[in-house]
């Protein structure tokens, strides 16, 4: 049995749409909600009132908080998944899946939304809990993977179900747990691809399973094509090829290779005695551009500006990684055009490229030079840069069919990446048989009766007195309505008037008064007059059509509400409220390691944390503390972690908020008025 943390929310809409998909037909086959509801309840009638009691819940206590800040997440989304090989069905799933958050979250007293899922292989519950309970208390359990593993574990030997590999908070064996791979690692899986730590570790397996103490596995690697660097006492890194990882990266530390081996006195000893790290040829890459533009802007979304920094000289500019400012990259000469590599790793190959492309001219050559290693990955990146096609033709390594299969196998991935979704076929035309003729019907022959004097017909003026009487009634009514407009037409007209800047980005809702104010206070200052009109026009318009018209008020305000959302400016506001909602849980996240270990400066705990969201391989010395941040990083998916990623950036570089710089508080009250601010009482 294995618990996964999904997501959050943050706002109705967020439950509506997380709770919409859990309990979607395919695949939902038994659901329970907090709150007692007939099992004929329509689905979106629950989640309805699901997401509105808890939104309502959230903004009250916001509304009357007297201390802290505001409540940013409403719910989580787990997950309870069990093994193939389990007995289970779907009341016995939801049954443990119960069990498990009542003993580790009091589940009985908070809202919540449970499925079961029987679409795929392993069956699973989806839970969607309400942080605040309902006596108002948060959800604040530090640690609670360790409480959940020790729970789980607990279930498993009541129920008779299969144990999962790996755990963490009971296993016996704690050295010899895999560290779960970086989120590098695991996009590179999805993509087909074997990271180069992973070929490396594959590569030392078999030397570590023959090995009879930690010197042995040593001696065997540096005899088999392996160099080790000794980094000082117990601490090593290993080199093969264009490649050096640190032990720990490898889950190969003295720590580890101890609790396998046992016991290496003569340890240190072995690791000077095989220190040798592999010096390469000097590597780089020069232009035939005679008079490049030197240090022209580049994209912002480039690998050079996203993972680098740069220290300019006269007559050089010297590239450094963002996530370890002391290892140098390569250096960018003006005169002749080159770059020179102090790294010949791929992702330093690919930087360099991109600034010298930028500042050269095509059409034109490149010249790639040094260790046939930085050749190779010089060769790869121009390949998939498709420098070729814009002008620049790259010389100095011929590609083995290898490097052809590779970047082939690479540029299909990416094309099945960024391929877009086929249009849905039209649903083919049904023809429909023409109706057969019917047979006139005669009508029976009655007899005629006789008359012994015709009869003089008298024309009728009854009808045409009717078709009078209607013309003058049209008249009338067209005289009455001809100069007034409808009220669908005037809604429109109020709804042409609704600019971007009245949609609401936390709610999607037209002159929100949760968000601009009840008086529109909060609304843009030149605009407040425009709001309060739109949003009292808007009302008056419901009130005076009546339930006759709500519905399609209903869906044509839908229409314009999705018509502003599609726009490139309530887009980009999106995008700002997300980022802004990442950086505050993120400062509140850093703020309690802050108060919760004490014996770290700031400026260590900043770094710290930038090693973990730049996955660069730097060894935290204190594993509680290590652990409390690699559970924080793990619920961050890409874009998340970017973004904290720079925010961690722009609190070690910051020079006027207070933010350390070179390990001291330029503002010494900011902690301690901190520190007062959460100082229980």
């Amino acid at each position: 049995m294995i618990r996964k943390k999904a997501s959050s929310q943050k706002t109705k809409r967020g439950i509506k749409k997380t709770a919409n998909y859990i309990l979607k037909d395919k695949g939902c086959c038994l659901y329970e909600a907090s709150f007692i509801h007939n099992p004929k309840t329509i689905k979106g009638d629950l989640v309805e009132r699901l997401s509105k009691e808890i939104d309502d819940d959230v903004n009250y206590h916001n509304s009357n908080r007297k201390v802290g800040s505001a409540q940013q997440v409403r719910t989580y989304h787990d997950i309870v998944s069990f093994h193939t090989n389990d007995d289970m069905n779907p009341q016995k799933a939801l049954q443990i899946a119960k069990e498990l958050y009542e003993r580790t979250h009091n589940l009985s007293n908070r809202k919540y939304l449970m499925a079961v899922h029987n679409d795929t292989d392993e069956m699973h519950v989806h839970i969607i809990w309400s942080v605040r309970d309902n006596n108002g208390k948060t959800y604040k359990q530090k640690d609670d993977y360790r409480i959940i593993e020790i729970e789980c574990d607990k279930l498993e030997d009541k129920y008779t179900l299969f144990k999962p590999q790996n755990r963490k908070a009971t296993s016996t064996k704690k050295n010899d747990l895999e560290k779960l791979p970086s989120t590098n690692e695991r996009m590179l899986d999805v993509r087909g691809i074997t990271s180069n730590k992973k070929q490396l570790k594959d590569a030392l397996k078999p030397f570590l399973d023959k090995a009879k103490s930690p010197s042995d596995f040593i001696n065997r690697i540096s005899q088999n094509g392996f160099n080790i660097i000794h980094n000082g006492k117990s601490a090593f890194s290993i080199q093969h090829d264009d490649q050096i990882f640190k032990a720990s990266e490898l889950n190969l530390s003295y720590k580890t290779l101890k609790a396998k081996l046992g016991e290496d006195l003569e340890f240190e000893k072995t690791l000077a005695l095989r220190h040798g790290k592999k010096e390469y040829e000097q590597c780089g890459i020069s232009s035939n551009d005679d008079k490049p533009e030197f240090m022209k802007r580049i994209h912002p979304q480039s690998t050079l500006a996203k993972h680098f920094t740069c220290t300019p000289f006269n007559d050089k500019v010297e590239y450094f990684y963002n996530s370890a400012k002391d290892k140098k990259a390569f250096e960018y000469h003006k005169d002749p055009a080159k770059v020179l590599f102090n790294d010949i790793s791929r992702k330093s190959a690919k930087a360099g490229l991109q600034r010298l492309v930028a500042d050269t001219k095509a059409p034109s050559t490149l010249t790639v030079f040094g260790a046939k290693e930085f050749r190779r990955n010089a060769w790869i990146e121009a390949q998939l840069m498709g420098l070729e096609a814009k002008g620049f033709k790259l010389e100095g390594y011929t590609p083995t069919p290898a490097d052809l299969e590779l970047v082939k196998k690479t540029q299909e991935q990416y094309a099945s990446m960024n391929k877009k979704p086929e249009p849905k076929p039209e649903a083919p035309t049904v023809a429909v048989e023409p109706p057969k003729p019917v047979d006139s019907i005669v009508p029976p022959v009655m007899s005629t009766p006789v008359h012994n004097e015709p009869e003089q017909l008298v024309e009728s003026t009854k009808q045409v007195e009717q078709e009078s009487n209607f013309d003058s009634l049209f008249d009338e009514l067209e005289d009455e309505f001809s100069d007034k407009t409808s009220p669908v037409d005037s809604f429109k007209e109020i709804l042409s008037k609704v600019t971007t800047d009245m949609l609401c980005v936390t709610h999607g809702s037209i002159t929100c008064r949760i968000c601009f104010g009840s008086n529109m206070e909060n609304a843009p200052a030149f605009q407040h007059d425009e709001f309060i009109s739109i949003n009292h026009e808007i009302a008056t318009a419901y009130a005076d059509a009546g339930r006759a018209l709500k519905d399609e008020f209903n869906q044509l305000l839908s229409d314009k509400i999705d018509e502003l959302k599609s726009t490139q400016e309530h887009q980009e506001k999106i995008e700002a409220e997300h980022i802004a909602n990442v950086e505050t849980d993120f400062h509140d996240f850093i703020e309690s390691l802050i108060d919760k270990h004490t014996d770290y400066k700031k400026i260590e705990i900043l770094r710290h944390v930038q090693d973990v969201l730049e996955d660069n391989g730097n060894i935290i010395p204190d594993a509680a503390l290590y652990d409390d941040i690699t559970e924080k990083v793990n619920q961050l998916d890409n874009h998340e972690r970017e973004i904290c990623s720079a925010y961690v950036q722009k609190l070690i570089d910051d020079d006027g908020s207070g933010a350390p710089i070179d390990g001291e508080l330029k503002n010494a009250d900011v902690k301690s008025k901190r520190i007062i601010r959460y100082k229980p009482y």
